[in-house]
């Protein structure tokens, strides 16, 4: 059949593969590890002690939207505050149980997922976990339009039950774009790629706790402006509630509700503070900087203070911080022939490259 005139051929969408069957068994649990440590540290399962980690992952980005299967054998997963700064991934993680079992702690609310289900990781939030081998469809979705339509709940921990019938909707929905995504046009790629996000995030929303702010776009960007603001300010000691509500004339009360589920707005300032210490901290290629010096950088005027906040978010001292920059496993030249995979997908999920 001729191709109608001015039409867009089908091209297949560039897919990404990693598994741990391309190196030798004894390579294999630290291959794993580094292909999964942009999302979590992964280690083995406490009833398979010993055991050699094994997994692979598929990804096609669809604009901002990466799709595609993974499969795993038993383990465990940790995401804390220094993977959070370390993978710099600030996205939402929703898996498809195609087969296995998760059992997980979203910050003090405990989750179990098993086949057909549907749950969601915040990646900007802490979370550990323990998985049954299995396989899930798996989305990495970008969390200024999520937010948008979700306007101000909390996914983070959601699961939505197979037989239910937004997750029958959702499964078939996932399914199928990622049957058919290899043959899609790059025209029908930008197409989809919004009204995919949007549908995914109305349905997560539907089911989330919370309340909706008022207008959730006026809402969100509101909190955008307020982030920014947060952000460009961190080193003045006097960044607080109070010169926000002044700057952007809003309530306190009403500050405090936007940032309720974040733990209110003056822990924000605190956290991203802290946050930003970690990362001079951690860096190999920053300024060596005294600890105190840092410290007062980032507005906080007591080094006593500084140090039990600091140990209190990220389990150790800011000096085992700069210390802790030990070599990768992935420094085996054994491993050096997967790198430009690592980097591919690496850039896919905006991480930036994965350590040599």
């Amino acid at each position: 059949m001729r191709q109608a005139r001015g039409a867009t051929a089908p091209v297949a969408a560039e897919e990404l593969v990693l598994s741990t069957d391309m190196v030798e068994p004894d390579l294999r649990s630290d291959l794993w590890r580094e292909i999964s440590r942009p999302f979590f540290e992964t280690t083995a399962h406490p009833d398979d002690r010993g055991a050699v980690l094994e997994g692979s992952i598929r990804s096609r980005a669809l604009g901002a939207l990466l799709i595609g299967p993974t499969s795993f054998n038993q383990q465990q997963y940790s995401r804390d505050r220094r993977t959070i700064l370390q993978g710099g991934l600030d996205q939402y993680f929703v898996q498809l149980f195609v087969a296995g079992t998760l059992e997980a702690d979203c910050e003090g609310e405990a989750i179990s997922v098993g086949p057909g289900d549907i749950c969601v990781f915040d990646l900007a939030r802490t979370f550990r976990s323990r998985v049954r081998t299995g396989s899930t469809l798996s989305l990495v979705l970008p969390r200024e339009r999520v937010d948008r339509v979700a306007g101000g709940r909390n996914l983070h921990g959601l699961v939505l039950r197979t037989g239910d019938p937004i997750t029958r909707l959702l499964s078939d929905f996932i399914v199928s774009l990622s049957h058919v995504s290899p043959v899609m046009s790059d025209d029908d790629l930008r197409a989809i790629e919004e009204s995919a996000i949007f549908l995914i995030a109305s349905g997560l929303a539907r089911h989330a706790p919370g309340i909706a702010l008022q207008d959730p776009v006026l809402g969100n960007v509101l909190r955008q402006r307020i982030l920014a603001f947060i952000e460009a300010n961190l080193s003045d000691p006097g960044l607080n509630p109070a010169v926000l509500t002044s700057r952007f004339r809003v309530s306190r009360a009403h500050l405090y509700r936007m940032f309720a589920g974040d733990g209110g707005v003056a822990t924000i300032i605190r956290e991203k503070r802290l946050d930003a210490s970690f990362r001079e901290l951690a860096s190999p290629a920053a300024p060596s900087r005294s600890i105190t010096q840092i410290a007062h950088e980032q507005g906080f005027s007591n080094s006593a203070q500084f140090h039990r906040a600091f140990r209190a978010r990220f389990g150790m001292a800011p000096g085992e911080a700069r210390d802790a920059a030990a070599a990768r496993p992935f420094a085996d030249q054994r491993l050096q022939h997967v790198q430009v995979h690592f980097d591919q997908y690496a850039q896919q999920l905006g991480a930036g490259p994965l350590p040599k």
